[in-house]
């Protein structure tokens, strides 16, 4: 796993994870050893999975990589959130997982090896094509003769004819709804009969779908490429909401929740199939779960989180799953309601995190961002959570040089960050979309000032994050923490308070007996 620009880049399988020396440190799961290496890599660590084989035992076979293989290789490669990377899990179910048999493929890391290459895009801010678009050019120099360039995801939705133009050398697109067609895709391109090469030049195979975005089912593979003690657990797609900064409607299309039954049958699958002990819900909005699904008369509203939380809970009740941590990932202030706070309060399961964006703290900016809270909001919300969850570790994600913005707009928000000190902030510059309602709002901030401006914010935030562990180590602190693996030449690992790949990490010194995946208490 490693971090590029604003998004997260995977070349998959992810167990690696590679320092600053490129090393791989792989993490073994048949005996929680990690070791280093410069070229092999443990495929047979991608775990099978759906949850509708729970019960069937994991294989623990281990294949080796000098040996030839008959069947043809795959490669994947994940931008963006946790959501495009569980679409990349559910093609690697279809192409690689243990339903194919014998005509599944074999997963590699070797651009160069690979009979078939596929690119997961992200789509949501200029800086996020870019990034997809320099994946996409390394893929083209990188990839042998003959083999098959699969563009998927969320750039693909907006920007597929943009895409076709730019890169010939691209065999294929699949929109981000239609990830379930990827072996079939496979298929069509190994008929030569539908190759481009014996087509005279014809456009490359399209797959596309009615929907925007996937929702997989419950007996839809996945191969869960996360390392092994936490896996995400996506319960809804698309979006209701009409922020004027955002195009995700427009890439992801409209509100899907998962039925309550399906993500209890997946959660419990995930807890079930082996060495599972963290696992995140994802959604644009969790809030919005199963806003959906209410019926027209509003007389049905049985569908929403805290319901679902309470199924999950009472689904893992017993000895086996009591320290399993579930964590709420991306939950609107408005949207933390009093028995949201009272089902948290009662059950130590769920962590005491909450990645919470808030964009701004002024109310002519969140007025103008079409948020449906005001700082008064805000703040109440946050002083809640501190007196319900003295414990809580907050994230939020705060927005500069958006349409309109003051020194003195910046200046509240500056003084918000003072004052609220919350524990994990991302700091954004407004990007300028085309699609996207801020984009024909007056005032647009110069580029040069929203640069300034994130500077100053993220220094102020920087110095509170030292402060606060600076307290930490005074009062000597100490915390439950899963061991991630090494970097550095350090052992690393992460407490409740860090969610993977979003938040720091805790470092520790010397060199302790642990074991990746399990949990000590650090001080």
């Amino acid at each position: 796993i490693f971090q590029r620009g604003s998004t997260t880049s995977r070349i998959l399988p992810s167990l690696a994870y590679r320092n600053n020396n490129n090393m791989l440190i792989i993490t073994d799961t048949n005996n929680n050893n990690s070791r280093s290496s410069n070229n092999n890599m443990n495929v047979s660590s991608i775990r099978d999975f759906s949850s509708n084989s729970r019960s069937r035992p994991r294989s623990r076979t281990r294949r080796r990589l000098d040996q030839p293989q008959p069947k043809k290789k795959i490669m994947f490669q994940s931008l963006g959130c946790p959501r495009n990377f569980v679409d990349t899990e559910v093609m690697l179910g279809i192409s690689v997982g243990e339903q194919q048999g014998s005509s599944g493929l074999e997963l590699t890391q070797d651009v160069s090896a690979a009979d078939y290459l596929v690119v997961n895009t992200c789509g949501f801010l200029k800086s996020a094509r870019s990034e997809s678009r320099s994946a996409i050019e390394e893929l083209i120099e990188e990839k042998k003769d003959g083999s098959k360039l699969i563009v998927t995801g969320c750039m693909v939705n907006l920007h597929r004819d943009q895409i076709l133009q730019d890169y010939p050398q691209v065999d294929s697109i699949l929109g981000s709804g239609a990830v379930d067609k990827i072996m079939e895709t496979i298929q069509t391109l190994d008929d030569d009969r539908n190759t481009k090469d014996n087509n005279n030049g014809e456009q490359p195979l399209i797959q596309s779908s009615r929907r925007r975005s996937f929702l997989e089912q419950g007996d839809t593979p996945r191969f869960l490429a996360t390392p092994p003690h936490y896996a995400y657990l996506k319960i809804a797609e698309g979006c209701k909401k009409s922020c004027a900064f955002c195009i995700i409607p427009k890439i992801k299309g409209r509100l899907q929740s998962k039925p309550i039954p399906q993500v209890v049958d997946e959660y419990q699958a995930l807890l079930e199939h082996g060495t599972v002990s963290e696992i995140i819900l994802i959604a644009q909005d969790l809030g919005d779960f199963g806003k959906d699904l209410v019926r027209d008369d509003g007389d049905d509203e049985s569908v929403n989180l805290a319901n679902l939380l309470k199924a999950l809970l009472q689904a893992s009740s017993n000895d086996k799953h009591d320290d399993v941590w579930l964590r709420l990932l991306y939950l609107y202030p408005d949207e933390i309601t009093p028995e949201i706070l009272d089902i948290i309060e009662s059950d130590q399961r769920i962590c005491r995190y909450l990645d919470m964006p808030i964009q701004h703290s002024h109310d002519d900016m969140l007025k103008l961002m079409r948020r449906k809270t005001t700082s008064y909001d805000i703040q109440q919300t946050i002083y809640n959570l501190r007196e319900r969850l003295p414990d809580v570790q907050i994230r939020t994600s705060l927005m500069v040089g958006f349409p309109g913005e003051t020194e003195e707009h910046f200046e509240h928000l500056l003084n918000f960050v003072k004052e609220f000190q919350l524990e994990n902030v991302g700091v954004f510059e407004y990007s300028d979309e085309e699609l996207a309602y801020s984009h024909r709002l007056p005032n647009h901030v110069p580029e040069e000032i929203k640069q300034e401006r994130y500077g100053r914010l993220m220094e102020a935030q920087l110095q509170i994050v030292q402060r606060k562990n600076e307290e930490r180590v005074k009062t000597k602190d100490r915390l439950h923490t899963v061991i991630e693996g090494m970097q550095d030449d350090k052992i690393v690992g992460r407490y409740y308070g860090q969610c993977p790949d979003i938040d720091g990490q805790v470092i520790i010194e010397g060199s302790p007996n642990v074991n990746p995946g399990q949990r000590y208490w650090v001080e």
